[in-house]
């Protein structure tokens, strides 16, 4: 992905990844925020401990987790749920995105 046009941010899903992405390109030498943003997607309590901080999407899970249940029970039952679930979320900014160019 880095070879041929390098991407500017990566929105990575869940912490686990965005510690995985952050060693994979501490490894290859290329520089957060310098070279690529990083964003987590989910918030992690670990968040805390970093230096920098980390750029995350601040949200609770707990309606989701209850309409995923709730969509499944529907399943069950044989009835077509397709409701939408939406979510408040919050932009946590960190150090870990640079500059716009």
């Amino acid at each position: 992905m880095f070879r041929v046009t390098p991407p500017s941010a990566l929105i990575i899903q869940e912490s686990v990844l965005f510690f995985a992405v952050r060693q994979f390109l501490s490894k290859h030498r290329i520089r957060v925020p310098q070279e690529v943003s990083l964003i987590c997607a989910d918030p992690d309590p670990n968040f805390a401990w970093q230096d920098p901080s980390i750029a995350h999407i601040d949200w609770n899970s707990t309606p989701w987790g209850r309409s995923v249940v709730g969509w499944a029970a529907s399943i069950s039952r044989g009835k077509d749920d397709r409701r939408q679930v939406l979510s408040k979320a919050n932009y946590v900014p960190g150090g870990t995105v640079g500059r716009l160019r």
